[in-house]
């Protein structure tokens, strides 16, 4: 099992991706929350979270354009 402290060490690199693709996942991650097909004491608001990072994944691929 991997140490959740390891994410310390990574850094954010979309270099073969894109945001689009990016922000496609993050809104299927939240609504597998918002839907309770993933179950969390705080899902809902994981899903805010994931939902509004979408947002802002979307907003930094139209400036890029």
């Amino acid at each position: 099992m991997k140490n959740i402290s390891a994410l310390d060490d990574l850094e954010f690199d979309i270099e073969d991706g894109s945001y689009e693709e990016l922000a496609n996942a993050l809104e299927y991650w939240a609504e597998l929350f918002w839907m309770h097909e993933l179950e969390d004491p705080y899902g809902e608001n994981i899903a805010y979270l994931l939902y509004n990072m979408s947002k802002e994944m979307r907003k930094v691929d139209e400036t890029s354009i």
